[in-house]
Formats: structure tokens, sequence, C-alpha cells
């Protein structure tokens, strides 16, 4: 899986740490593990709710988060806003398994918040392209 995976992953690695917050526990620990398998430099943590997400955040300053858009604490939309008017430069990706939700935070106000949107379930491909996106200068 791996040696396949390489040809679609661009050359240049993400730079980390990176933050990974979903309240669904196992689906948080399986991202983890694939992004750390994937990109075994990567720094990755994980929080099970936006509150908890934030104060990583400050504690850690990752460059991407991945962030569900409905937990408990606090949302994924509240955290990025929060993480924009602290770090404008940050990455963040959006997870969303209510389609509708995304598409109209996609095309409202999160539109100018989240760098990408990824309707649940999603293929590990689409989400590490957005990963390996470079960063920009």
């Amino acid at each position: 899986m791996s040696e396949r995976h390489d040809q679609f992953r661009s050359q240049q690695q993400p730079r980390g740490p990176l933050l990974i917050v979903e309240d669904d526990r196992d689906s948080c620990e399986m991202l983890v593990l694939i992004v750390r398998r994937l990109y075994p430099a990567l720094v990755t943590y994980c929080a099970g709710d936006g509150k908890t997400g934030w104060e990583l955040f400050r504690r850690h300053v990752p460059q991407i988060v991945i962030t569900d858009l409905s937990m408990p604490e606090m949302d994924g939309l509240q955290l990025a806003r929060m993480i924009r008017s602290l770090r404008p430069g940050t990455r963040l990706i959006a997870l969303s398994a209510d389609l509708e939700r995304a598409l109209q935070e996609s095309s409202g106000e999160a539109a100018g918040i989240f760098d990408h949107f990824i309707a649940k379930p999603f293929h590990f491909k689409t989400l590490m392209a957005v990963i390996d996106e470079p960063s920009p200068s």
C-alpha cells in the first residue's frame, strides 16, 4: 500500500505538527495511525472535542488542523475561527458526515475560514492529497 501510495504523493513532505480534532475516538485514533504510518516524521496530536483541540493548538501550534464540524464543547467552525484569529497561515481542513451542512459551510462564512472540506466517509487518498499540498508561501 505505501509503495503504491508514494507514487501519488508529492516529494515535499508536510511539516508539522498536525492536529486532528474528531469526537469519534476510533476515527481519531485511526486517522492518527494512518498519518503516522504515511508521514513518520510528522508529529501528530488528537483531540476529542473543539475545546481540547484549542488547548492542544495553543500548546503545539500545528501547521495543519483537520477538524470535524460537529463536536461537543466547541464545534469545528468555532475552533477554526479561533485558530484563524491567532495563526492565519494554519491550513484548516473540515471533515463532516453531514454533507448538507458541509455544503452550506463551504459556500457560506466558513468558505473563507477553511482551506478544504471533505465529506465523510472519505478516501484516505483524498485526505493525503490535501495534506501533501504545499503550504502557501
